[in-house]
């Protein structure tokens, strides 16, 4: 509580709430859904806290109530990395889920992508994901493998997707519509990983987002390029030691397609969400490079 206290003094909260009946005090007043979203997290009551925080983004807030909202979130994901947020359980038939925002940069171009991604027992004919009240990311039928893995993306989207709103929406064959109110934060706004030659990258001191969550985990893979399944031919992650090359492998030399990825993770409730990094290039392997 002292440390909720704190970071609620530090956002100007508690003064903009008791303290200073000024005019930039007054939408806490006014608009109930605000003041509730404070007092339950000051109370510890985090998941009414954030259906207060779902209410609040509905009432079209201006620029600086999306950053006060935006704030809030981020402090009540300091409790357990947002596993309180939400305490309703997924459907039986869908085990995983997650939400991942990805900024994929090669050597031409950078891709902004996001992605809905989980692990089901039903067949899943359409998955919808929109920024509220009515910018539709995703409205497809997502493509699932034969152990029940699946995945729907929106990619060469126009900018990064942004704190928010969203409604998620999963329609599976002889089951109920699942609906569900996703909030964003704001995605990284720094770049912190590079290619620092054609077989090496850099990565820059990665803060955690918070102490509540897990360190930030490093993706690797390799691509064959006369794969036309695109399958890694190597794989690996770690969160532990964030290599810098690739090892030295068992796999002949010539030209391969690298992808590194950087990911940062929290949750809302049982739903992961993901912002991930990536770089990607095409490497000539050797054992004379490792």
């Amino acid at each position: 509580m002292r440390r909720i206290t704190f970071f609620l003094c530090q956002l100007g909260i508690i003064n903009a709430l008791f303290l200073i009946p000024n005019a930039n005090a007054a939408w806490f007043v006014d608009q109930s859904s605000y003041a509730a979203a404070h007092r339950h997290l000051l109370e510890g009551h985090t998941d009414k806290s954030f259906e207060s925080i779902i209410e609040a983004w509905q009432q079209s807030p201006t620029t600086d109530q999306k950053a006060n909202l935006n704030g809030l979130l981020d402090l009540a994901i300091t409790e357990d990395c947002g596993h309180s947020l939400d305490k309703t359980v997924l459907p039986s038939w869908l085990s995983k889920l997650s939400i991942e925002r990805s900024v994929v940069q090669n050597i031409n171009q950078q891709l902004l992508k996001l992605s809905i991604v989980g692990l089901t027992r039903v067949n899943i004919t359409k998955i919808s994901f929109s920024k509220w009240p009515n910018d539709n990311l995703i409205n497809s039928q997502p493509v699932i493998d034969d152990g029940g893995y699946f995945t729907v993306e929106a990619k060469k989207l126009d900018h990064k997707v942004e704190a928010g709103l969203y409604k998620l929406t999963i329609i599976a064959d002889g089951e109920p519509a699942w609906n569900k109110w996703i909030v964003l934060n704001e995605p990284p706004a720094k770049q912190n990983l590079g290619w620092k030659d054609s077989n090496s990258w850099r990565i820059d001191h990665v803060a955690k987002l918070n102490s509540a969550c897990p360190a930030p985990s490093l993706s690797i893979k390799l691509y064959d390029l006369n794969d036309t399944d695109w399958r890694p031919l190597w794989s690996e992650q770690t969160d532990t030691y964030l290599p810098t090359k690739l090892p030295k492998l068992n796999i002949p030399e010539g030209r391969y397609w690298l992808d590194v990825g950087l990911i940062n993770s929290r949750w809302q409730g049982e739903i992961s969400i993901l912002d991930i990094q990536s770089i990607t290039r095409s490497i000539d392997y050797s054992d004379d490079t490792h």
